[in-house]
């Protein structure tokens, strides 16, 4: 079987001469999630994206956009970012984790409190040293963190969950190859269950894992919602698009010209904010959860259990398989959020 990237490398080797010195520069810029921006906050960046760096660069650079995963999966995006293939890929934590391991650390669950905090850390002196180090360990250039959707929340097709103990013996899907994530679910009882986003629907649907962890809009987006009975509003963890670009293609470009892509992609991540603030409070979001699950409203105490249960043997995990490194990392992610 061809796996995506690999015809894509195909594909962009045959087109190469697009970017020949008398014509306009572009930036191949891919993602997984749908294409129609007001439903979609990869989607609605990708667009302003596009809009304004040509609208900057007067259209001597342009951009061409890729969605639904048609160039494959987030783990195959950043390979081909890596590879210089495409130019620029927006991924998921997930995504990044092959080529940068420690971005694990920041996937402390409920170490952040709002979308404003989640915010001012990844745009802030903590985002920027982030950015900093992924580019002198992974070789990738870093233009800013998205919204991916919102906190994360749990659903499940057996139970209403209130507290940790509710969670025992469910089977929840997992990203293979984030460790922490494992001891997360470990932590509240549940069995973790390894799965690919293109295979959970399908998973869910057969019974292969009982529930899941993403955004309210995703999960209507996704159609969760249609074989998921319960919701609850845990909150527990912000994973940020990771927006990559080729460090050498970027360099490539006039000092102007990598001005623009830069002030376009903060613009842009600034939009992606505001489309799933929108999209929270619309009937792809949260309003709509409520009319088709039942949803639990975790109470203060209920939430500090799911803390007190998850937290520690997080935090173990990034020591034990990120070392100290992952431990500076996540004190300084924590130190950010406070």
């Amino acid at each position: 079987m061809i796996r995506p990237w690999a015809a894509a490398l195909a594909f962009f080797a045959i087109t190469a001469s697009a970017n020949a010195a008398d014509a306009p520069r572009v930036i191949h810029l891919a993602h997984t999630q749908m294409q129609e921006p007001s439903q979609d906050t990869a989607a609605a960046m990708a667009a302003e994206f596009k809009r304004e760096v040509e609208r900057r660069t007067d259209g001597t650079v342009t951009v061409a956009i890729f969605p639904n995963g048609q160039l494959g999966g987030n783990r195959d995006l950043s390979k081909l970012v890596t590879a210089g293939t495409i130019q620029s890929a927006l991924v998921t934590v997930g995504g990044l984790a092959p080529h940068y391991p420690l971005i694990a650390a920041i996937q402390m669950p409920f170490a952040l409190d709002s979308a404003t905090t989640a915010a001012r850390v990844f745009d802030g002196p903590f985002g920027l040293a982030l950015a900093a180090d992924i580019e002198k360990r992974a070789g990738l250039t870093v233009l800013g963190f998205g919204d991916s959707g919102g906190f994360h929340i749990l659903t499940n097709s057996r139970r209403p969950i209130h507290r940790p103990k509710d969670v025992a013996g469910l089977k929840l899907r997992t990203i293979p190859g984030l460790e922490t994530l494992d001891a997360m679910i470990k932590g509240m009882g549940g069995v973790p269950v390894k799965t690919s986003s293109r295979e959970e629907l399908t998973a869910l649907a057969g019974g292969v894992i009982d529930g899941q962890m993403n955004p309210a809009p995703v999960v209507v987006t996704r159609r969760y919602d249609e074989v998921q009975k319960y919701a609850t509003l845990t909150n527990h963890l912000y994973p940020p698009y990771v927006w990559l670009f080729n460090a050498q293609s970027l360099a490539s470009l006039t000092p102007e010209q990598q001005a623009a892509v830069r002030i376009s992609a903060k613009q842009a991540i600034a939009v992606g904010r505001t489309t799933v603030k929108a999209m929270e409070t619309s009937d792809r979001g949260l309003p709509a959860l409520r009319r088709r699950m039942q949803v639990v409203d975790l109470t203060p105490a209920e939430r500090a259990e799911f803390r007190a249960a998850t937290q520690p043997p997080v935090a173990a995990a990034i020591a034990r398989s990120l070392g100290d490194d992952g431990t500076r990392l996540l004190k300084a992610f924590q130190a950010a959020a406070k």
